[in-house]
């Protein structure tokens, strides 16, 4: 997602980055992210930034690859023998475990930036409403 800055963007587009954002992150089929929002008044923009907020966290935990720890496997690896057998071993752990954990990294990366510039245009929209009521 490109973030368009909220001058430019319309209620619209923020109201689909919302709904795109939900079902990135596994929102349930129920999630009030994947209907049409009230983004006029100000405690429904503040429900929708916590909604986004509660909705990454659950989608880092619940998606999160469950293997080893690379950087625990790399501090072993270190402390052996080089060319060892240990070492071999831990190298292939070190392997399986980045295996598992760059492509979640990759995914959460992008959603943390999408998080970001939607946080950033609903306050953007919060501050507006509020300093206009």
């Amino acid at each position: 997602m490109i973030y368009v800055p909220m001058s430019e963007r319309r209620g619209d587009d923020l109201q689909q980055g919302v709904i795109e954002f939900g079902r990135a992150v596994d929102a349930p089929e129920d999630s009030f992210l994947l209907r049409r929002l009230s983004l006029g008044e100000p405690e429904g923009l503040q429900s929708v930034i916590d909604g986004l907020t509660l909705a990454l966290i659950s989608y880092c935990y619940h998606r999160h690859p469950r293997g080893e720890n690379v950087h625990e496997v790399m501090e072993k690896l270190e402390a052996a023998e080089p060319g060892s057998e240990e070492a071999s071993e831990l190298e292939r752990r070190a392997d399986d475990a980045a295996a598992l954990q760059i492509p979640f990294i990759v995914t959460v990366n992008r959603l943390i930036e999408e998080y970001y510039h939607l946080r950033r245009s609903l306050e953007e929209r919060l501050t507006s409403l509020s300093s206009n009521a």
